[in-house]
Formats: C-alpha cells, sequence, structure tokens
C-alpha cells in the first residue's frame, strides 16, 4: 500500500512539474504573469513551513501567522476576495508524512477589502489542527 500512496504522490508531482515548465505558465514568451491574459497565472509561489517565500512571482508576499496558525499573502494590486479568483494549493514534498495526509484550505481574510483582502492558506492534519509545512500555491483571476 505504501508503495502505491508513493507511486501516485510522485505521479501527481510530476503532472504539476509539467504544468509549471509549460509555456502557458509563464506567458509564451517567458515573461512575467500579468493581469488578463486568460490562463496564465496572476500569481505563484512556493512557501516554506515559516512563512518565507522560496520562489514566485514578485507581486505576491508570504508570511505566517503564529498567533492564528494561518498563512497570509498579498498579491499587489488585488483586493483578494475568494469568489472572484480561483486558487489552487498543495502541501509539498513528504510533508505530513509518516504522521498522515494535510488538507490545504484557502480563502480571503474576511475583510471584503476594507483594509486588507489577503489571501489566507490553512494546512490541517486529518485531525483538523493546523500545522506548518512547505506548500504551493497558484491565482488565476476569473473572467
Amino acid at each position: 500500500m505504501k508503495l502505491k500512496v508513493t507511486s501516485l504522490f510522485l505521479g501527481f508531482c510530476l503532472a504539476i512539474l509539467a504544468v509549471a515548465a509549460s509555456p502557458l505558465a509563464l506567458g509564451q514568451s517567458g515573461e512575467q504573469p500579468q493581469t488578463g491574459k486568460s490562463g496564465v497565472p496572476l500569481a505563484f509561489a512556493s512557501v516554506s513551513y515559516d512563512g518565507t517565500k522560496q520562489s514566485g512571482t514578485s507581486n505576491i508576499t508570504t508570511s505566517y501567522n503564529s498567533s492564528t496558525g494561518l498563512y497570509e499573502m498579498k498579491i499587489t494590486g488585488v483586493c483578494f476576495l475568494r469568489t472572484s479568483y480561483t486558487t489552487v494549493a498543495t502541501v509539498s514534498g513528504y510533508n505530513g508524512f509518516p504522521k498522515g495526509a494535510l488538507f490545504v484550505n484557502t480563502d480571503d481574510d474576511g475583510d471584503f477589502c476594507h483594509a486588507t483582502g489577503d489571501l489566507i492558506v490553512g494546512l490541517r492534519d486529518v485531525n483538523g489542527n493546523l500545522t506548518q509545512a512547505d506548500f504551493q500555491v497558484v491565482v488565476f483571476k476569473t473572467h
């Protein structure tokens, strides 16, 4: 069973890498993502367990809020509302093993753009407890 889970996980990782390396991930000419271009991410980042951005577009900043146990992301010039953006996030590496799977939740900060409008990411273990781990996030503007 462990080999089957490992194989599925590796297949999923390879699929993510294939999409990330495609010409559409950076636009046809390799330029950074721009708002309004169909199929091109608005922002993306690889985030360390401590909230540090490891890589990604220059328009996103990341942090970890130890008082809430959630990751907070600001996208330059964007007031993030979950109903206006499509967000894909996934745990990276072997985080969660051998303890079990981790689940990713994305949301807006609930401020409805009055003062902030941040993207919030929560990582939960199989018992529903918030935990820290490396993850990636990609944000698309819906049209």
